[in-house]
């Protein structure tokens, strides 16, 4: 059974980010059944030319790209970030990059930049590194910025999803007047029944092909949102519950319902002041995730992760529960980024807490409360459903819900009305 799991900003598919008026951002290369593609991208503005030209085979990655003057700085910088100085060459008006083994060569001018990679001889992890480099090249070649380009493959994952729904409502509209035409027209039933079926086969696989094809897409912009996230951006939809009355936050005691977050937050604002990761606690982003953390843009590595990790498992946050923590005001936003969601109502079913692991069941889990299906929880099971909650990696905040609407179905996260939801969505096939 495939399991389709994505952690994301809703409103058919993910927004974030902050809009602006900027030029328009390179198109993502297209990609066919096999490894191998070809991108090029040519463009003009405010008397600049700018193209860059990316091809990645089985055997080989090549770059190359033309630019002006100043975005050589930026990319310097760039690739002595990514590989270092170890292998790095500097000569007059070019600076060089190659491994001993020749597995890989770039050489950079004040408006050139070619890279080659031999992928019969790279690693995984260098050719990753690779290709994570060249998306980087072509935002600053381009001129954009991470949130416009991230704006602009959201908006293409969104427009191809749309055009997905449009044409499965489209097959399920031609199967409908297929059973209303054989009614009045038995005679024909056979053969107007397979010519249906015939364009709907074909409607059906076009809407799968775009459905693919959205996902990838959706892939790219979580990758994005993510880069914007360490950087401390605030996308639109966590801003939107920032300020809404929901998520309201009354500083006050969990321990009585084994609600763990009021301690941590407390001693996690009041360590990023004393260590100045932070001048203020109004308006704090905070990411834990993998083996760093992110504050407010700053990433906190070595010493400064181990304290705060340390700081987490003490208050009963396990280690693999990664998190991101938005605060503004008196508003807070807590999102999970690998909580265990379906084994929650497992664990409920086991203590008899719900009848059933495949009926639906949603509890809003504010911290002090829980409601279930709308009937507020006695103290002792609010103490029982946190635990069970925390034990899963599932931190209860205001304004916040978890739902079964079926088994293999489940949602985490924050309702954003009819537009969706901010959090984990979680469908089997």
């Amino acid at each position: 059974m495939q399991k389709i799991i994505i952690t994301i900003v809703l409103t058919l598919a993910f927004l974030v980010g902050n809009a602006q008026t900027t030029p328009e951002s390179p198109t993502p290369p297209s990609t066919n059944s096999s490894s191998n593609y070809n991108s090029s991208t040519k463009s003009r503005t405010n008397n600049e030319s700018t193209s860059i030209s990316i091809s990645h085979t089985d055997d080989d990655y090549k770059l190359r790209a033309r630019f002006p003057k100043n975005r050589y700085e930026k990319l310097k910088d760039l690739i002595e970030k990514t590989l270092g100085g170890k292998n790095m060459d500097i000569g007059k008006g070019y600076s060089k990059w190659s491994s001993d083994e020749k597995v890989y060569s770039i050489k950079l001018t004040e408006k050139n930049l070619r890279i080659t990679l031999d992928l019969n001889v790279a690693s995984p992890a260098l050719t990753e590194k690779f290709e994570n480099l060249g998306e980087d090249i072509k935002i600053i070649v381009s001129g954009s910025s991470v949130k416009v380009e991230q704006e602009r493959v959201q908006r293409e994952a969104d427009r191809m999803r749309r055009k997905a729904d449009r044409l499965q409502l489209e097959a399920k509209r031609l199967e409908r007047q297929a059973v209303a035409k054989t009614r009045r027209f038995e005679a024909e039933k056979e053969r107007e029944k397979r010519q249906v079926e015939r364009k709907q086969r074909r409607i059906e696989l076009d809407a799968k092909r775009i459905e693919k094809e959205a996902k990838r897409i959706e892939r790219q912009a979580k990758e994005i949102e993510k880069k914007a996230r360490h950087k401390g951006g605030v996308g639109s939809h966590i801003k939107r519950l920032l300020n809404d009355s929901k998520t309201v936050y009354t500083a006050t005691s969990g321990s009585n319902f084994n609600w763990i977050w009021p301690e941590v937050q407390e001693n996690l604002l009041a360590s990023l002041l004393k260590d100045q990761l932070i001048t203020t606690t109004s308006e704090v982003t905070f990411t834990s995730e993998k083996d760093r953390m992110y504050v407010n843009g700053t990433v906190l590595e070595g010493a400064q992760y181990e304290k705060y990790s340390a700081m987490f498992r003490k208050a009963g946050i396990q280690t693999n529960a990664d998190f991101s923590f938005y605060k503004k005001g008196n508003h807070i936003v807590i999102i999970g980024l690998n909580a265990r969601i379906e084994k929650v109502f497992n664990d409920l079913h086991k203590k008899g807490f719900i009848t059933s692991t495949d009926e639906a069941v949603k509890l809003l889990i504010d911290g002090n409360n829980i409601t279930q299906n709308g009937t507020r929880l006695a103290n002792d099971k609010v103490a029982a459903y946190n635990a069970i909650l925390r034990d899963n990696g599932i931190i209860p905040a205001p304004g916040k819900y978890i739902e079964m609407k079926k088994a293999g179905s489940y949602r985490l996260g924050y309702s954003l009305g009819k537009n969706g939801i901010v959090g984990t969505w979680i469908e089997e096939d």
